[in-house]
């Protein structure tokens, strides 16, 4: 039995020879004069699960009133002793932040990119403004942006039939934008402007631009980008050189984009949702936060930082706070809302700290998920993105 003592004043500690010996063996809490002081939730995981005891006066404390003495400071405390607990049941090591400590990893993702070179072409496309789509009729010129760029849809999808190239809005903008293409309104017939049609479609589709400005700087950064609609997510991503015709068959997709602006928020269920629906159909998922500036990042919380298993030899032994810590933890509920500018703010002070980092997510039976995120570096891009993948400790 371990005996925890515990005073409002001082908080919980254990200070008998052999206890003190366990826990320090087992990196819990923090020495000072021979005592170990510990926090909320490392109380609240040594009375539940390692036969502790926890002792006020003559009173013993149960869970939720030791817990009542550290909700008053710490109000998302159950969330992060889930977290803490799961990790722990793992026989893996997890430990509150402490100033200036740094990892060993950088969470950086190098991608490929091969500058586009538009080409200026002197042609019309017709706007269909209430259906979204622009389309081509010239085959000559449709067929080059289809093959060459694989930009718009050559006649019917994954069908060798139709000659019109259909184009959506965003390659619509994209083509008056970068290659000189002529946009007629079909409805008043007169000429479009990107930045005319940019405005219409602002008052139909939310955040227009954002999504145009994250097409925009994949696209001139050499990668396709297709719609990705059929996997949750805003955009399908294929590296430089991916053609609809190269070697005479259908390629798929390895990468889905979706955009998540600074000002909007997500409810965690449906945000892990759609990376489930991506991971399930093994590509890789980014997120792309576009148009973050320096004065935007907040100090969202990541309370821990967490230890795995190394290789000593032959044998698996688990890291200890000896060792560098690989990742920086944050932990939220499925019932909770987060937004790009947090996910952002997580990623910066995980980077800052050499670390990777970690997003644990309790849901409604307390059983834990884990996301692994990582900053993709898109050469000359000024957004940022980030590669999110489900992750098992």
């Amino acid at each position: 039995m371990i005996e925890l003592k515990f005073d409002p004043k001082k908080g919980i500690w254990v200070e008998d020879e052999e206890s003190v010996e366990k826990l320090r063996r087992n990196y819990f809490g923090h020495c000072v004069k021979g005592k170990i002081f510990l926090s909320g939730e490392e109380a609240l995981y040594i009375v539940n699960f390692q036969n502790g005891v926890c002792k006020y006066g003559d009173k013993v404390l149960g869970f939720d009133e030791i817990a009542s003495h550290f909700i008053k400071e710490d109000p998302r405390l159950f969330i992060k002793y889930n977290a803490f607990r799961d990790w722990r049941d793992r026989g893996l090591i997890i430990r509150r932040v402490e100033e200036g400590v740094s990892g060993v990893s950088k969470a950086f993702k190098h991608y490929p990119s091969k500058k586009l070179k538009p080409e200026k072409l002197n042609v019309e496309i017709f706007w269909h403004p209430s259906s979204l789509f622009s389309v081509m009729e010239e085959k000559e010129t449709a067929k080059l942006l289809f093959e060459k760029f694989w930009l718009g849809q050559y006649g019917i999808y994954k069908q060798k039939r139709g000659n019109l190239l259909k184009l959506d809005f965003l390659e619509t903008i994209f083509l008056a934008k970068h290659f000189g293409v002529k946009v007629v309104n079909l409805e008043t017939g007169k000429n479009e402007s990107p930045d005319s049609i940019i405005k219409e479609m602002m008052k139909k589709r939310e955040y227009t631009k954002q999504l145009y400005d994250v097409y925009e700087d994949w696209r001139l950064s050499g990668f396709v980008v297709k719609t990705g609609f059929k996997f949750g997510s805003h955009f399908r991503i294929y590296f430089p050189g991916a053609s609809p015709v190269k070697q005479g068959k259908w390629i798929h997709s390895k990468h889905v984009l979706h955009v998540f602006p600074k000002e909007q928020k997500m409810l965690i269920s449906e945000w892990a949702r759609v990376v489930r629906v991506a991971h399930s159909v093994k590509k890789t998922f980014i997120l792309a936060i576009p148009k973050l500036e320096e004065k935007d990042y907040i100090d969202y919380p990541a309370p821990y930082v967490a230890y795995r298993r190394k290789k000593s030899g032959k044998q698996w032994v688990r890291e200890t706070p000896e060792d560098p810590p690989r990742y920086l933890v944050a932990c939220v509920s499925e019932d909770e809302h987060i937004g790009g500018l947090e996910l952002a703010s997580l990623l910066k002070k995980a980077n800052d700290m050499n670390t990777e980092l970690l997003l644990s997510i309790t849901d409604r039976e307390t059983s834990v998920t884990y996301y692994l995120l990582k900053k993709v570096i898109l050469p000359e891009s000024k957004y940022e993105y980030y590669e999110i993948e489900w992750f098992k400790p």
